[in-house]
């Protein structure tokens, strides 16, 4: 009997070693954050993020403070991917950052563009992202529907339109009596009728 407990007790301490292992195993949170910048591994860190922050409450806060400064950064393969991983992410912290994002121009979220891909932002890989954030990014893109630019409130009125929330839908039929272009209007009715 004694000696069955003994094999018990070795054979826990090698299971706790071996789980133990497994944890170190995964890779850093940081190091991933720093390979997210890097554009031979940005892709690759974007995919293990996403698993590692589902699953780690820290992890993700952790990323999240990152973003919206690696956001503000010149255009290029790794600032595309940070965006789209913005959008994964719901990480409303990156809103201010995409807001700031929306006056560059539309940058394709799809490589290959359709008239429904149109509709659905495959074409602007921020306002795409700003859509993704849901309701607490409705107040940015309000903001966008009172620009004198038609370009500027027909983006802002995609982002509601896909949002496709109760509060998104609310934001188009307040704007729909006082925009001015008859295309956006319809586009505005389209959106609250589909």
């Amino acid at each position: 009997m004694r000696r069955y407990c003994w094999i018990l007790i070795c054979l826990s301490f090698v299971a706790l070693d071996a789980t133990r292992g497994q944890r170190n195993a995964a890779p850093d949170i940081r190091v991933l954050v720093d390979e997210l910048a890097q554009p031979t591994a940005t892709y690759r860190a974007s995919d293990q993020i996403l698993k590692i922050a589902a699953k780690d409450s820290v992890a993700r806060e952790y990323v999240v403070h990152k973003l919206p400064a690696m956001i503000d950064k010149p255009e290029d393969d790794v600032w595309l991917n940070v965006v789209h991983l913005a959008g994964q992410m719901k990480a409303t912290e990156a809103v201010p950052s995409l807001v700031r994002a929306m006056s560059r121009r539309p940058f394709p979220a799809e490589p290959y563009i359709t008239g429904g891909g149109m509709m659905r932002l495959d074409h602007d890989i921020v306002a795409k992202t700003l859509s993704q954030m849901g309701d607490p990014a409705i107040p940015s893109v309000v903001d966008f529907l009172k620009s004198p630019d038609k370009g500027t409130r027909g983006r802002a009125v995609l982002i509601l339109r896909n949002m496709g929330t109760p509060a998104s839908r609310k934001a188009l039929r307040h704007h729909l009596e006082h925009e001015t272009d008859p295309e956006l209007k319809k586009l505005i009715r389209d959106s609250l009728h589909p």
